[in-house]
């Protein structure tokens, strides 16, 4: 087979690389365009032959100027334009990710070689950035789901005393104040047996709400299981959680579910324990928190008790 001559064999290679969709091109020694075909040049805000002749520096800022390339962190292009030329003097290979306009993503390719000269090549990472993005979101998602109680949106048991724990352990380490309430909806049965499962998951919904309106960003709200729940309470000591178990007595009750017509009018009663930093765990605390919540529901509900050993025999 008879061999192409180099300078054929050159030419091929050109025009093969100017037909390419992915992005070829080259700086010299000054960092000067000496080639490039029309895919860099739609990056750069150029036809092809306009991107030739310009520096890095020129390219660059015209790219982001035209809104056909690459995006400047905050809008910082000073601080753009200086990291890429840092970056270019860089000797030998390179790559790395950058975001353009619109959403597009390319992954570029660079070799600086030892007489300074250097070959950029790019490509479109777009569809692979999206579904990254999706996978992500897919995942989130999934993890939501598998915190979140599906009815009420808030946590489940699992998460809850999974952030429970670390709370505890926190306050436990620090010697923090740490109290917990014990929640749950006044003859709740009576409203299931009145309106039906579906009037309860309205209730059930209300409360959440409601509960959530009242507590700060750090308190953890949980729903743990038909219509019980429980809150931990950081840094808050035994009168604080009392005074927020008040609020949250007062807005339950006036609250009103409208279902089918009909508004449904329901009560909760609050047991509350503080953790006394006596060597006690999560699990003992709540099992304070719901010994004073049964007696809040002896001594006629829409009320709160507090635990102490004295108050509870």
């Amino acid at each position: 087979m008879e061999k192409l001559p180099l300078e054929q064999l050159n030419e091929r290679i050109i025009k093969a690389l100017e037909a390419s969709q992915d992005g070829v091109g080259v700086y010299d020694q000054n960092d000067i365009m000496v080639f490039c075909n029309d895919t860099v040049g739609r990056i750069l805000g150029y036809e092809a032959s306009e991107a030739i002749g310009r520096s890095f520096e020129e390219n660059l800022r015209h790219s982001w100027a035209t809104g056909a390339g690459v995006i400047a962190d905050d809008g910082d292009v000073d601080g753009m334009v200086r990291r890429a030329m840092e970056s270019m003097k860089t000797q030998g290979f390179s790559t790395f990710e950058s975001e353009r306009h619109h959403g597009e993503w390319t992954q570029v390719s660079r070799v600086r070689t030892e007489d300074g000269c250097t070959f950029m090549y790019s490509t479109d990472i777009t569809k692979l950035k999206n579904t990254e993005k999706s996978l992500r979101e897919a995942l989130r998602y999934v993890k939501k789901l598998a915190a979140t109680d599906s009815l009420t949106g808030i946590s489940n048991r699992r998460h809850f005393m999974e952030q429970a724990n670390k709370e505890f352990n926190r306050s436990k380490r620090y010697g923090h104040a740490l109290s917990i309430l014990a929640l749950d909806i006044d003859h709740f049965k009576s409203i299931n047996d009145n309106y039906g499962h579906q009037g309860g998951d309205k209730v059930l919904e209300a409360i959440s709400e409601c509960c959530q309106a009242q507590l700060r960003a750090s308190d953890i709200f949980g729903r743990l299981g038909g219509e019980e729940f429980s809150i931990l309470l950081p840094e808050t000591n035994q009168a604080l959680a009392s005074v927020m178990a008040q609020k949250i007595l007062e807005a339950v009750a006036a609250l009103r579910v409208e279902y089918e017509d009909k508004s449904i009018a329901f009560t909760t009663s609050i047991g509350v324990a503080e953790f006394s930093h006596s060597g006690a765990t999560l699990e003992a605390l709540m099992q304070f928190s719901d010994q004073a919540l049964y007696k809040a529901k002896h001594n006629g509900r829409n009320r709160l008790e507090v635990y102490s050993k004295t108050s509870m025999t």
